[in-house]
């Protein structure tokens, strides 16, 4: 998801439990990439479809759709009561950005013991002023419904908001998928000191600064500046491909040939490339840098083996 485009919508929902078939829909809360918070109250536990109806109506101008785990849960639940109460179902024509998903092949390089939001707020320096679990805001909503104490209505509000301002924060880490992507221009490319150095300008600043470093090459990231450093071997660089399957490496030769060449190869003297051996070598001389697509691929394949687990 390009953060650059201001039309994406976090939404977040709250339930009397995970089953549709059994639960409710307490609050559908929405949060605009500019902070308004918009939320659906079930007031008297009979009121889903009328919320669930005004939440589609205000999504109709807003795509993609962006959601922690809402593959999973969120979006199954809703399009569960659409069905259930006979409304159009326009959530299914509306991309949609699942944090979860989308950062999950980069869980290796955060200090993360597990994968909750909760989780990716506590290593973003969020604090939150709430204090429910989901168990305790099923129990505050029953209270609410039993006893009309508008403290426990705004506690379970208060829980949808922060989960919301939650999204927003994680989905700045929508930085490691573009770096990866290339969403950067190169600013400088030169040999220093017997090592290549390339200064970028990412599109999609790190809300934390973050040091990558595998085999010598090293990336080192400061809001919208990353620099990669790679050092010369015997006056050469080395460029790691992101497909190593479908490459065979010769160990006594030190080089990579496609899978389609393995017949002009003696098996013994072949195996299958693994990340850290598929790569080619060359030396960086004038033409190389005259050529910034050769240039941008090169940093972007060995971006990928970098940030690769």
């Amino acid at each position: 998801m390009k953060k650059q485009k201001n039309n994406y919508l976090f939404f977040d929902i709250e339930t009397t439990g995970l089953s549709a078939d059994i639960s409710a829909i307490v609050v559908i809360g929405c949060r605009t990439p500019e902070g308004k918070c918009i939320q659906w109250f079930n007031e008297d536990g009979f009121s889903q479809k009328e919320i669930l109806k005004n939440f589609l109506d205000y999504c109709t101008d807003w795509n993609p759709l962006v959601s922690f785990n809402g593959t999973t849960f969120d979006l199954p639940f809703l399009q569960a009561k659409i069905k259930e109460y006979g409304l159009t179902d326009s959530l299914c024509k509306k991309e949609h950005c699942d944090l979860y998903k989308e950062l999950r092949p980069y869980r290796h390089l955060f200090p993360l013991s597990r994968f909750r939001q909760k989780d990716w707020e506590t290593f973003l320096g969020i604090r939150r002023q709430d204090t429910l679990s989901g168990r305790k805001v099923i129990k505050a909503y029953q209270s609410w419904i039993a006893s009309g104490d508008t403290n426990r209505k705004e506690q379970v509000l208060l829980h949808n908001r922060e989960d919301l301002d939650g999204l927003a924060a994680i989905s700045d880490l929508l930085c490691y998928p573009a770096l990866e992507s290339g969403d950067f221009s190169i600013q400088k490319a030169l040999i220093s000191h017997s090592s290549f150095q390339a200064e970028l300008l990412l599109n999609q600043p790190f809300p934390k600064a973050a040091r990558f470093e595998k085999d010598g090459l090293s990336l080192k990231i400061n809001r919208e500046l990353a620099i990669l450093e790679e050092p010369l071997q015997d006056n050469m660089l080395k460029h790691y491909y992101p497909n190593p399957k479908d490459y065979y490496y010769l160990p006594k030769e030190d080089i990579i040939i496609p899978k389609s060449m393995k017949s002009f190869v003696d098996a013994a003297s072949r195996i299958p490339a693994s990340s850290s051996n598929c790569y080619s070598k060359f030396k960086p001389e004038h033409d190389f840098f005259e050529d910034s697509a050769s240039i941008k691929t090169f940093l972007m394949h060995n971006i990928h083996y970098l940030m690769k687990k």
